[in-house]
Parts: structure tokens; sequence; C-alpha cells
């Protein structure tokens, strides 16, 4: 699948080489990968009753990380055989035109341990457990709204985008093709437009290690 780079226009080339290095460390440790794209947006309610503050994507990931250690845990329990999972992740804090903020992440896991997302979408109000409800409770957990009634409501407001997770696998015929698309993909998050520089806040970063 072809992907038209310019429409991003100028891009931050730390940014892009820091991305590529993420990917690169995640196929060292797995030779194969699924890279997961989704968006992280703010409810639509009185900004004081959550918390949006600069550290809402540290505790995403970190909430999302203890959940995945946890299922892995139980899986184990349960007799299943479990394969081991760091989870990386590269982020991005952009504005919309009315000056919304939100977030477009990439999460990258051993696709020996979660392969797929899952259904990110409700049955009768009811979520099933998977990959994509683990990743909606950490931000819910994030934001700080966990604790009021029926958080699920608030799953929506991680969107998962057309096409939103990639495969690549080292060792497959196809491998370059599969790179350079998730790298095409990827280097979204490193395009200028649209970020502010104006709050000293940061608006990209990634995994360190």
């Amino acid at each position: 699948m072809s992907i038209n780079t310019y429409s991003y226009g100028k891009l931050n080339h730390n940014y892009v080489k820091r991305i590529q290095d993420t990917i690169t460390k995640a196929l060292n440790d797995y030779p194969r990968v699924m890279v997961l794209r989704v968006d992280l947006r703010l409810p639509e309610i009185e900004t004081g009753s959550y918390n949006s503050d600069s550290g809402i994507v540290t505790r995403f990931i970190v909430s999302l990380k203890a959940q995945i250690e946890a299922d892995l845990l139980k899986k184990q329990h349960t007799g299943k055989r479990v394969h081991p999972c760091r989870v990386r992740h590269i982020w991005a804090r952009e504005f919309n035109e009315c000056g919304k903020k939100h977030y477009h992440v990439a999460l990258l896991f051993n696709r020996e341990a979660y392969a797929y997302p899952g259904s990110y979408t409700s049955a009768d109000g009811e979520y099933t457990h998977n990959l994509a409800m683990m990743i909606m409770e950490a931000w819910v957990r994030a934001l700080g709204l966990n604790t009021v009634v029926n958080h699920q409501q608030y799953y929506p407001l991680v969107e998962f985008p057309a096409n939103c997770y990639y495969h690549l696998s080292k060792n497959h015929s196809d491998y370059t093709a599969q790179l350079s698309n998730v790298t095409d993909r990827l280097n979204y998050l490193a395009k200028d437009y649209s970020k502010d520089n104006s709050d000293s806040q940061r608006n990209f970063g990634c995994s360190q290690y």
C-alpha cells in the first residue's frame, strides 16, 4: 500500500531519525513486530474534571505496560504459552484548527504475543478483553477518568484509524516493502505542521531504550 508522504509537509529530521531508531530497536528485540497506530483525544467536558498535563502520555504508557504484564501473567497461570512483549512507543502532540490538543501514537509489540489489536467496539455496552481494550483503558486511566461511573463511555476517545496495524517480519521476502510502508506511515508523526512550540511542552517522544 503506497502512502502519500508529500501531504505531510515539512518533516522534523530529528524526529524521523528517532522513529527509525525505535523501529530498529523493536526489530532487534523481536524478528516479528506488530505496529499499531492510535489517536488519543481529550473529552468534551470541563477541562478541570480530567488530567491533561504534560505527563499524560507517560501515564498512558505505564498503565498499558502494567496491563500487558498482568495479561501475560494471567495467560501463563492458565497454562497458555506466552511470549515476552516489550512495548515500545512513539508519540506526537498536535493541535487541530480549533486549538484542541490530541496525540498521535504508534505502539510496537512482539507479534508472537500480540498480532492484532482485536475488536475496539462494544457489543451491547460490553467490551472484549483484548489489546484494544487495554489501550482504551490505559488512556482513560491516564486522564484520571477511570473512577467515574461507567468510565467505559470514554473508551471511544481512543481512535483506531483505517489500516491501523502493520506487520514487520525480518525474514519475510517482502520485508523491505513492509518496512517502507511502516516508516512512511509513522513519519506522519514527524511533521512540523499542527504542532505548538509556544508552551515549552514536548511535542514528540519515544521509547528511550
